[in-house]
């Protein structure tokens, strides 16, 4: 009969080594959050995103006593922050809070991207954010019938801004136009264009309506249109394009994307807490009162959104030849 002696250091290494198992199974199986969570925006500080992302971010914190950590890391059309999120680990503990161009429009407008789509898997689309159509409230035009007559009277004469090549302001109002069957001159900037807007050195923008609603009710501007398929409860006597131009569409949103391998059941806490954040009617009335429509679909609709924009806009890139560096 064979006896099996284990010297005392290997038994006090062996025990060693199912105390870390056991101590890595009990962190696998911690509830989520146990620790803070990042949120990476592509925007500064009080800009919609921001803003709403930090609204977000309190709700989270509330309910599951774990603090978000926003980060803004703006630039490059939302690139340098989803470059940042795609080489976070995929733990659930840094997520990414983007906008349109991530996934819908950058590809199309850029030859190389240091991210992809498939670098992160889709929790939620938290809102839709439609774009404002303004000219400053000293101009002749009042309406957008106005401004369709005189850009038809003036092709290529009648400007507007944008926040930049490719931006959503961009592509947005070349969709419109496209569709209006009408020319104008692109004055891309890089900083904030309203108030060249308001000071009538530019025609016309397409503005989210965080930022445009304001300058809506102080005077400075008049809005003519919004980018939605229905009037906008913030600006309830503005039509929606589409009203004049049917099927027209040109919505910005916002959503969270976690790193792809991130942990199923974290991903199904993650999208749990924003639909009921969402859901909450004092959440629901703040994001209405910026303008925006709250939404809070699961993954799977969400993909199914994200593959209908991205074919949408791709169109749009093509067929106004738009490209940026």
């Amino acid at each position: 009969m064979t006896s099996t002696r284990i010297s005392r250091r290997t038994a006090i290494g062996m025990a060693g080594v199912w105390m870390a198992a056991a101590t890595g199974a009990a962190r696998a199986q911690a509830p989520y959050p146990s620790r803070p969570v990042k949120l990476i925006v592509p925007f500064p500080a009080g800009t919609s995103p921001d803003v709403i992302a930090r609204l977000w971010g309190d709700e989270f914190a509330r309910a599951t006593g774990q603090p978000v950590v926003v980060e803004n890391r703006s630039g490059a059309s939302t690139i340098i922050a989803a470059q940042a999120a795609a080489n976070a680990p995929a733990d659930g503990y840094t997520l990414l809070w983007t906008v349109n161009n991530t996934f819908s429009i950058n590809p199309y407008v850029y030859k190389k991207l240091p991210y992809k789509a498939e670098d992160f898997v889709p929790v939620t689309r938290i809102l839709s954010v439609p774009y404002v159509l303004v000219i400053s409230n000293e101009s002749r035009i009042r309406s957008l019938q106005d401004l369709v007559r005189e850009a038809k009277a003036r092709p290529d004469a009648m400007t507007y801004a944008s926040a930049g090549i490719g931006q959503g302001t961009h592509v947005a109002m070349a969709r419109w136009l496209n569709q209006a069957g009408l020319s104008m001159t692109h004055v891309p900037y890089k900083d904030y264009f309203l108030p060249d807007v308001i000071a009538q050195r530019v025609d016309i923008a397409l503005d989210a309506s965080t930022g445009a609603i304001p300058q809506v009710k102080a005077g400075k501007v008049r809005a003519l249109g919004v980018t939605s398929p229905q009037r906008i409860e913030a600006l309830p006597d503005v039509p929606a394009i589409a009203e004049a131009f049917p099927g027209f569409v040109g919505d910005s949103w916002h959503g969270i994307f976690a790193p792809r391998g991130t942990p199923p059941q974290v991903l199904a806490a993650l999208l749990a807490q924003s639909q009921r954040i969402v859901s909450g009617s004092d959440f629901r009335a703040k994001l209405k009162g910026y303008g925006l429509t709250p939404v809070g679909e699961p993954p799977e609709a969400f993909q199914r959104f994200l593959d209908e924009d991205a074919r949408a806009w791709a169109k749009v890139v093509k067929d106004n030849r738009i490209a940026a560096e």
